[in-house]
């Protein structure tokens, strides 16, 4: 089940849905005999560190002490097993969001599109604007104009979904790999297997 957080300092109505899920899982026979926990987070400007800190204060008050949980790892919970994973541009520069590296693959599709939406996108914003609070926000109205003239009038999940950028694009995106690298390494458990120190997934 993917569920949009909202940011990482939106925590707690994430943590009133993962509540309800556990307190429907204890009430009676469900079809659900197992389950996990991924989050996944851009850290932006605050960089890698300060948004592990913001997951383990924000979600500690669920999942119990997180200060073993790391990047693209998984601790056990009391609940279930809960992992987090942090998009950011490289293991040289612990900033950035998704947009970052969504950006080549739409420039890859689109490659003439692409240019002429950077080009109106830079030109044409005003400091004041939305666009131009931060490179994210940039990234984004860059890619939905390039996208327009093969998906108009779609927001940007639309221009990066299957009908838009290949599925060749993202098998050779190193942060796919490593998501799905992230969600497949899943240490699952029975629920009755409780348990609150760190899982070493391979």
């Amino acid at each position: 089940v993917l569920v949009r957080a909202n940011g990482k300092q939106q925590a707690d109505a994430v943590v009133d849905l993962l509540q309800d899920l556990d307190e429907s899982l204890d009430v009676g026979p469900v079809d659900i005999s197992r389950y996990a926990t991924a989050l996944l987070f851009d850290a932006n400007d605050e960089g890698l560190a300060d948004t592990l800190t913001a997951f383990r204060n924000g979600y500690g008050q669920h999942f119990g002490d997180l200060s073993a949980a790391g990047h693209a790892g998984w601790v056990s919970a009391p609940t279930c097993p809960v992992g987090v994973f942090v998009i950011h541009k490289s293991s040289s520069d612990p900033t950035g969001t998704l947009e970052d590296h969504l950006a080549p693959l739409v420039a890859d599709t689109w490659p003439i599109h692409f240019a002429d939406a950077r080009t109106f996108i830079d030109t044409g914003r005003q400091a004041d604007e939305t666009v131009s609070k931060s490179n994210a926000k940039r990234l984004k109205a860059i890619i939905t104009s390039a996208g327009q003239f093969q998906h108009p009038g779609t927001p940007m999940s639309s221009v990066v979904a299957r009908e838009g950028i290949p599925d060749a694009h993202f098998r050779t995106c190193k942060l796919s790999e490593e998501i799905v690298r992230f969600l497949r390494a899943v240490p699952w458990r029975e629920p009755s297997e409780k348990a609150a120190t760190p899982i070493q997934a391979s």
